[in-house]
């Protein structure tokens, strides 16, 4: 993905509605002057007001010539896409605002925040809502633009309640004082997607990572903020590392690998599609942190774990598990092989497929 393509996409956009206009206002004057020319021909102000009529969807006296009743149906075959589009926008416009919330008063904690707004921001809250709709989280949106978008509203609406867990602010994340007031500090995670209204969205991503890290140095406050980033330009994996990015995402790097693989093995991108979205009918990852599956699992090999988590998924008929692997400190270790994990230590975590949240496992 490169932030290029879409300042040319807007430039685009803004020719092409430049084009319409002149083209809607030379169809205007050719009406005015076929209409209005002659001794028998039609006083400029009414012609001008069927025109306004035809624009608004109605159908007023018909042209006298020929020409003219062929401009009046472009005029109206116009108005019609034109108030529709502006009407969509409007009503866009009002919903998003009634969902928003007045974050200054409010106190979040444990919360996610997902700074900065693209094309992967709608879909990023309706996971996040599909994956917790048991136990909802807050979710903070924070971008310097307004923020509209047809595809959270309508995703709302069809779930109600859930318009009280996500909160819209038009603020500029870079701030250390948006942070602030957003409780960035009691986040559970910050998620900085790529700017694409910047020529630099790698580079504004570090700046809002710098200003999170900086309220881990403040007394009494959270010394771990999760932030996970999405990367435009590779070369720029390092520069959001070290702002203090823990996870760096880049689309470009997942695609090229489903690609590759779906190629030698056909259907293989349903199976990622189906791992990566909520629904309860499909599966998800899950850690199981350590305290929260039985002590006396440790020291068991990971053939002995997968046999304990296989019996004890027959037992969970409503959501069966199924071990994968094992993370170890900042490492994962997927089906790994006996020489690379020998035992399970006391501060591993499980890696478990489920169709919903694991908590904990008891037995």
């Amino acid at each position: 993905m490169t932030v290029m393509p879409n300042l040319n996409r807007k430039r685009w956009q803004r020719l092409i509605a430049l084009a319409v206009a002149l083209a809607l206002a030379g169809v205007v004057g050719l009406l005015l002057w076929q209409e209005s020319r002659g001794a028998n021909g039609t006083a400029p102000w009414v012609v001008l007001e069927n025109i306004v009529i035809t624009l608004m969807g109605e159908y007023p006296d018909k042209p006298k010539s020929p020409v003219g009743r062929v401009l009046q149906l472009l005029l109206l075959i116009s108005g019609t896409f034109i108030f529709g589009a502006i009407s969509g926008r409007i009503s866009a416009l009002f919903v998003t605002r009634a969902l928003r919330s007045e974050t200054s008063v409010s106190v979040f904690k444990d919360h996610i925040i997902i700074c900065n707004w693209n094309d992967k921001a709608a879909g990023i809250v309706a996971q996040l809502l599909e994956g917790n709709k048991d136990s909802p989280i807050d979710i903070v949106v924070v971008a310097a633009s307004a923020l509209v978008d047809d595809r959270i509203p309508a995703f709302l609406s069809d779930r109600s309640g859930f318009s009280d867990w996500v909160h819209f602010v038009q603020d500029d994340p870079t701030h250390h004082a948006t942070l602030e007031r957003l409780y960035a500090s009691q986040a559970r995670a910050v998620i900085l997607l790529a700017d694409e209204e910047t020529e630099a969205p790698d580079e504004k991503n570090a700046l809002i990572a710098l200003a999170i890290k900086h309220l881990e140095h403040i007394p009494g406050r959270q010394k771990d903020i999760h932030v996970i980033a999405e990367l435009v330009n590779l070369s720029r994996r390092r520069h959001l590392q070290e702002a203090g990015v823990d996870e760096v995402v880049s689309a470009r790097d997942y695609s090229a690998g489903i690609i590759a693989q779906s190629a030698m093995f056909k259907n293989m991108s349903v199976v990622y599609q189906q791992l990566l979205t909520y629904s309860d009918d499909t599966n998800e990852f899950y850690f199981i942190d350590s305290g929260r599956y039985p002590s006396h699992l440790w020291g068991k090999t990971f053939t002995e774990l997968s046999q304990w988590v296989s019996t004890y998924s027959a037992t969970q008929t409503d959501n069966p598990l199924l071990l994968l692997g094992v993370r170890r400190g900042g490492e994962i270790l997927l089906n790994p092989k006996p020489q690379s994990f020998e035992r399970l230590m006391a501060d591993d975590a499980l890696v478990v497929m489920a169709f919903k949240q694991v908590d904990r496992i008891d037995g």
